[in-house]
Parts: structure tokens; sequence; C-alpha cells
């Protein structure tokens, strides 16, 4: 039943993004009715928005995953003083969003206006920018230091289940620190690395905020920028743009081939039957060193992107200065009260979070449930099913559930419902995977135990099961609402002007000028972000490192 249920919600948006990429007769049919190739082939006119895109995400999740496996090192394995501190401040920047690293950054390093820029041109008078955060290697360096953090927790929740006898043996035979880490504990972290390395990937690759908002002065286009771009043309080109989510969708696919395939019939057995506990390295002489990555790598991706869209945000106008007169609170009355498009957005995005997060809770609760206790093959196709949005860029995925709202026979589109609909659809593997990971730790022996002694069902759900479950519900609720109200990319096509949810509120007001204002908006997000992320720190005891 669930899967009849969820097979063609989640897959009939993918069906009609690949119908369209093959449409050749009316650009406005939906499903289309005359098929060819030519809008495949007219891909190769825009190879530079493919290359663009595969070198963004190839580059960002190279860069990512180094500093992710440096920092997860530290913060798990070593005795660097400040590592429960440093723990929570890495954590910061993913959930927060690309949104508020695009907007900072933007004003940190634009080559022509940045204020790192302009601090090092009165140091050294004119020149070149000593940084441009527009350019190819900017756009891929902001992009990594904001996806890291997820890699982090990936590849130090490894780490933390490897028996540290593996290493004490290395040890023993004369190795060093470093060379027990590179011969030893980076190899058989090899499957945790890859498997953060394609969350990373297929997450850049539909990435569209950063590029979107750092790509603009230098016109450098990728995938989703150019879906955006052709889909507000006048008329819209919905087949071209359907043929470039077409090709994300495929990269996508190979790049999880790829990984079962490096994966396949090799052992990364790491964890033992005996009790223990990961042997912490003292890393002696190399602790200042590691302290000066650690704060450097916080420094740019939480402090100066904060720093700066605070201090814009009580600026009087877009020309900062330190003088008493130019500093205000006016930007947050004017976002929170005066400025009814960015009220109602607030407002909205809000119900968004609750209203994804309780529906989103209550239905991979079941679902979680249903795949770890039942038995037989069914389980594992619908676990795929489950699974099935995260192997589609957000953008994509929303694109083409568009398409599936319009065909409906009653309105839909332009109101929350469908922007709600998307979000739990989309988030639908996050939820699923966050309360998978507590059901698997319930002992089934605790129901067998209140069934011996006479409590039926519903007895044992309500003493037993619930309050076992609260902790993960707790949190799947916080991230659910968390990751809703900081979307962008899968509210680009479904909010509408009298809708409006924050993400896109914020790329128009930042399109339209007034950086002080959009800055102020863009805080008032952040507080509520920062809100959810600490209930889910409280319910999770902290994430991985507790």
């Amino acid at each position: 039943m669930l899967l009849g249920l969820l097979s063609p919600i989640l897959g009939f948006p993918i069906f009609l993004i690949v119908s369209t990429a093959f449409n050749v007769g009316d650009p406005q049919a939906l499903p289309a009715t005359e098929f060819g190739l030519a809008n495949v082939l007219s891909l190769t006119d825009h190879l530079d928005w493919i290359a663009n895109t595969l070198i963004l995400a190839g580059g960002g999740t190279v860069i990512a995953i180094a500093i992710a496996v440096v920092t997860s090192w530290i913060l798990f394995r070593t005795t660097m003083p400040g590592r429960r501190v440093f723990e929570m401040l890495v954590a910061l920047p993913y959930p927060l969003g690309p949104l508020l690293g695009a907007l900072a950054w933007s004003e940190l390093a634009s080559p022509r206006s940045g204020l790192i820029n302009q601090a090092w041109w009165a140091l050294v008078g004119s020149g070149e920018p000593l940084v441009n955060a527009s350019s190819l290697g900017g756009i891929m360096f902001v992009m990594a230091i904001f996806e890291a953090p997820v890699a982090v927790f990936i590849i130090g929740a490894a780490m933390q289940r490897m028996d540290p006898s593996l290493e004490e043996c290395s040890s023993t035979f004369g190795a060093s620190a470093a060379g027990t880490a590179f011969r030893i504990t980076l190899p058989l972290m090899l499957p945790a690395i890859l498997g953060a390395a394609l969350f990373l990937f297929t997450s850049m690759m539909g990435a569209f905020a950063i590029p979107a908002i750092l790509g603009a002065e230098s016109r450098l286009y990728v995938v989703t920028t150019a879906i955006y771009i052709l889909f507000q043309g006048f008329p819209p080109n919905y087949p071209l743009a359907s043929a470039l989510g077409l090709v994300l969708i495929v990269f996508t696919a190979a790049a999880v081939w790829a990984h079962g395939r490096v994966l396949r019939n090799r052992s990364f057995v790491v964890v033992s039957g005996k009790s223990y506990r990961p042997r912490l390295i003292n890393v002696g002489g190399w602790t200042p060193l590691l302290l000066v990555f650690m704060t450097l790598y916080v420094a740019v991706s939480l402090l100066l992107p904060l720093g700066v869209l605070l201090f814009a945000a009580v600026q009087k106008s877009n020309d900062f200065s330190l003088a008493a007169s130019a500093f205000t609170l006016a930007n947050f009355r004017y976002v929170l009260w005066d400025y009814p498009t960015a009220r109602l957005a607030i407002g909205n995005s809000l119900l968004l979070g609750l209203g994804t997060g309780l529906i989103g809770t209550l239905l991979t609760a079941v679902l979680a449930w249903v795949v770890h206790r039942s038995k037989g093959r069914g389980k594992v196709l619908l676990e795929q099913v489950i699974m099935l949005p995260q192997a589609v860029p957000h953008l994509i995925f929303a694109f083409g559930f568009m398409w599936a709202v319009l065909v409906l026979p009653f309105k839909l589109y332009g109101t929350l419902w469908a922007v709600l609909l998307a979000y739990v659809v989309i988030f639908l593997p996050l939820g699923f995977r966050t309360m998978s990971g507590v059901v698997v730790q319930i002992d089934r022996a605790l129901e067998e135990a209140g069934r011996v002694f006479g409590a039926n069902r519903l007895r044992i759900l309500a003493s037993i099961t619930l309050p076992l479950l609260v902790s993960g519900l707790t949190a799947t609720f916080a991230l659910l609402f968390m990751v809703s109200v900081r979307e962008v990319s899968a509210s680009i096509f479904l909010s509408s002007a009298s809708n409006p949810v924050l993400g896109p509120a914020i790329l128009s007001f930042w399109d339209s000028g007034g950086l002080p204002q959009v800055s102020a908006l863009v805080i008032v997000q952040t507080v509520i972000l920062l809100s959810a992320l600490i209930v889910v720190r409280k319910a999770t005891g902290g994430g991985p490192g507790a």
C-alpha cells in the first residue's frame, strides 16, 4: 500500500522531466506528444554550462572532503584542546544554508567592491583583487566550506566506531601518528569518505543559491542557473530546461553507480564485537598548527559571513561606515513590520517548516518502522523508492513537481500546499534516515516483553515504543523544520508573489539592491535556524561527538 502510494508521487515528476526533455512538439504540452532528440542534441551549444557544473561539483567535493577528513580527524581522534567547542562551531554553516554564505561572500570578496579587496587596496594601492568570489575557483571554495560540515560528521561518526587495535598494531611496528593516519585510518575510512563525497557531489551538482549570486557578476552559469533563466524567459524554453535537468539526473545516477562499483567486494571491517573506545592521539607539538587550521576554517565559514551580514544589517546604506551615525536598527523593523512581502515570507516559511516537520516526521516514522520491522523483499524496494528524491537535485525535482502540479484537475500551483507537498517529498530521505537510526536501535525484545505481560499493541505503542522514539521524533521534526526554512531551490518554481517564502524572497530582495535590508532578513532567518539547531543538539545529545 505504501509502495503504491509513494511510487507515483515520487516517479511522476521525474517522468515529466524525461518526457519533456525529448519533446519536439508543443513546448507547453504536458505530457509531451511528439518526441525527438533535438533538445538533447542542442546541448552541444551549451557545453560550457555543463562543464562549469562538473568542475564546480568535482572541485568543490575534493576541497570539502579534504577539509572534512582533516577536521574529523582533529575533532574525533586527537587530544587537541577545545574540540567540543570547535565541533559545535563547525556544525553551524551547513544548517544556516548556502544562501547566507553566498550573500556574505559576495560582499566580502566581490572583485570590484568586496571588503577584503578594499582593505587590500588600502594597503597596497590599486591592482588586481586579492580574492574573487565570482570566479570559478571562488564559487568552488564557498560551496566547499558550506558543504563540508555534513561530511565532517559522516566521516567523524565512522572514525569513532573504528577499532583502536588496528591503529595500535601500526604504532607497535614503529609507525608515526601521521604514518598510521595515512596507511591505516584513511584507507579504512574509504566507505565513509566515498559516501560523504557522493552526497556532496550530488548536492553541488544541484546547487543554485551560491552559483546564482556569486556567478551573476562574472556571468558564470551552471546547469541550475541556466534552467532558471530558461524558465524565466519569454517564452520559457521548457524542453531545453528539461534536457539540462536530465543531464544532472544522469550524472547523479552515474556517481551513485561508481560509488557502489568502487566498494563492491572489498572489506572495510572497522568494528569488532568487543566494547571499546577509540584511542585519542596525542598530537603534542602539532597542537598549535591544528588550532590554527580549525580557527581559520571557522572564521571563513562562520565568523566572517555572519559578521559581515550582521554589520550590514545595522547600516543605514550600502556604503559601510564605522561612524556612530551610520548605525541603525531600522532595517529589522522594516523586514519584520514595514515590508509586507518580507513579513509574509517569514510567516509562510515558519508555517511550512512546522507543516513539513509534523507531516514529514509522522510519515517517516511510519515508513522507518515498516521497513525495519517487516519481512520480505518488498521492504527493500520500498526503501529504494523512499530514497529516490536524494538522487535528484532539489531544483530539478521541484521543476518536475511543478509540472505534476499543473496537470492536476484542481488548482494547487502557487499555493503553500504545493510547496509543503514538495518539501515533504524532497526531504523524505533525510527524515527517513534520521528516524531509521533510532528505530534500528530499539530492541524487539522490549516489545516482546510487553506482549508476554499481556499488553496489547496500543498499550505497547504508548508505554514502550513511543517513549523510546521521542528523541528521534523530536530530532527529525527539528531537522525537517530547519531545512525547510532554509530551502531555496525547491521553492523557486513553486512559490508565488502572493505566497512568498524566505529563500526566493531573499534572492528577489538581493536582486533589487538594498544590502542592509536583505542582510537583516538573512539574520532573522539565521536566528530561526539557530534556534532549531539548538533543539536538534539537545534532542540528539550534541551530535556525533557527544
